[in-house]
């Protein structure tokens, strides 16, 4: 059973790539970015994701790890998943490597979209014309862009070490990046 994570800066088309592997590879799209604007129209919540997001920092990984895992817990190792934005942390990557080794799954491959920073700040700035994301504003996504190289990319280097990682040019048009990562995938599966 195939399971992805897709891996990258802000702005790297993480979500836009997910939602198509999931539709034609059959994986079920697991996004923390949705999760985490779906749990924050919670009023239970909602202060406390919000904090976060509106600063463009990252939610706590105690938080996020049980939101993830709530969104598992019925449907690990019965359906394909591709991860988009998760994990975002050694902790992280390291609590879900855990979660695949328990329930005897193949750990996930990861597909890292690789792009310049100023490419990545000039789509989100695009992207923001369109969108009410209170996280796609110039100094929102600086911070973002600092939290991802501090907190997010030392993964790249765990991924690497385990032999799980395909970096893929994330600056062509959508279509030559989805058949970029399909044809990896493809030679990595068979």
């Amino acid at each position: 059973m195939l399971n992805l994570i897709i891996f990258g800066s802000p702005g790297a088309g993480k979500g836009t790539q997910a939602k198509m592997l999931a539709k034609q590879l059959d994986l079920l799209h697991i996004s923390s970015g949705e999760i985490l604007r779906q749990e924050a129209k919670n009023k239970k919540l909602a202060t406390q994701i919000n904090s976060y997001l509106d600063k463009g920092r990252l939610v706590p990984d105690e938080l996020i790890i049980k939101l993830i895992t709530e969104r598992l817990e019925e449907r690990l190792g019965k359906i394909g998943i591709i991860f988009d934005g998760y994990p975002r942390t050694l902790s992280q990557a390291d609590f879900l490597d855990k979660l695949f080794e328990r329930k005897k799954l193949k750990s996930p491959l990861v597909i890292s979209l690789e792009l310049e920073e100023d490419v990545a700040i000039q789509r989100i700035l695009s992207r923001s014309k369109d969108s009410n994301r209170s996280d796609d504003k110039l100094k929102v996504i600086t911070e973002r862009l600092k939290i991802y190289h501090r907190d997010t990319e030392p993964l790249l280097e765990y991924y690497k070490s385990k032999k799980r990682l395909i970096k893929i040019d994330g600056r062509p048009d959508i279509e030559t990046v989805n058949k970029a990562i399909t044809q990896q995938i493809k030679k990595e599966v068979n």
